[in-house]
């Protein structure tokens, strides 16, 4: 084993720690933001150390009354939640035989996965009057469930594309000998497939929640009510007005960041494995 010069291990770790640093940097700031006042956010030159702890803004965010600010954002992050987990349910539901299909079965049919990637490059807005237009004549604006179909154009291509390679690094050998014992296409992706997919599985609904969860631009021309509308463009309304409370859009940002940030401290090493499997040729 090669022996590392002290120089350029310092510079290593000075790079580790510039870049911890840069990731970290904007989340603490939103912290220390959430917790102080308005007075230390607004005074020139800018308080960065808040002159006392003031939690108003999550007692404002979450405390319900009617017709409250505090309503209207545990609403949303209901909806959000509720979305999220909806598109993603849709979205693996379809994912596994659409994947083992075009796994199994490439020929003509990989341009669907083509055409499928196409779309996911595409910016939301190209999809934007049609969608509109196709919910408002089945009147299915302002509504959870509608939101999470259209969710689904977002979060369904990508799903398949990874679900795919993963299929690609499975032995078909496996699901040859099933066939012998007489087992159709339903039994063998349910014995044969499904249970070596499950870290990817698990990995790319992970991938999707997020996805989903932090969607906006959907969220804000397809909601308009406390039924439906979304946690981001609560958030973005917050700072909308004449006069911004930014702690309360802090305040605002660390709770809808809280479970993204969670998924990706307690599952960073399987989402690590069930991308990498993939890539892996057996």
């Amino acid at each position: 084993m090669l022996k590392r010069k002290p120089l350029y291990t310092t510079l290593l770790y000075l790079a580790v720690i510039c870049l911890v640093i840069y990731l970290l940097a904007p989340f603490i700031w939103l912290i220390i933001m959430s917790f102080s006042s308005a007075n230390d956010l607004t005074q020139k030159p800018l308080r960065w150390i808040p002159s006392k702890v003031d939690i108003s803004s999550y007692k404002d965010l979450l405390t319900m009354g009617i017709n409250s600010r505090g309503e209207l954002f545990v609403n949303a992050l209901r909806n959000s939640l509720t979305t999220a987990f909806v598109a993603v349910f849709i979205s693996l539901l379809v994912t596994v035989p659409a994947s083992w299909v075009l796994s199994r079965y490439p020929g003509k049919k990989s341009i669907v996965l083509t055409v499928a990637i196409f779309t996911f490059m595409l910016p939301p807005v190209a999809y934007a009057l049609p969608l509109y237009r196709m919910l408002t004549r089945m009147s299915w604006l302002d509504n959870s469930l509608s939101l999470a179909l259209v969710y689904c154009t977002i979060v369904l291509p990508f799903c398949v594309w990874l679900i795919k390679e993963n299929i690609d690094s499975i032995p078909y050998e496996l699901e040859e000998s099933a066939i012998i014992d007489g087992a159709g296409v339903v039994k063998r992706i349910m014995l044969i497939v499904m249970p070596l997919l499950l870290p990817a599985l698990g990995t790319v609904g992970l991938l999707a929640l997020i996805m989903a969860w932090d969607e906006y631009f959907y969220a804000l021309l397809f909601t308009s009510s406390k039924e439906a509308i979304t946690l981001p463009v609560v958030i973005a309304n917050l700072a909308s007005g004449r006069q911004s409370n930014y702690n309360l859009v802090a305040a605002g940002g660390v709770i809808a960041s809280t479970p993204p940030v969670l998924i990706g401290i307690l599952f960073q090493r399987a989402l690590i494995r069930g991308l990498v499997q993939g890539g892996v040729k057996e």
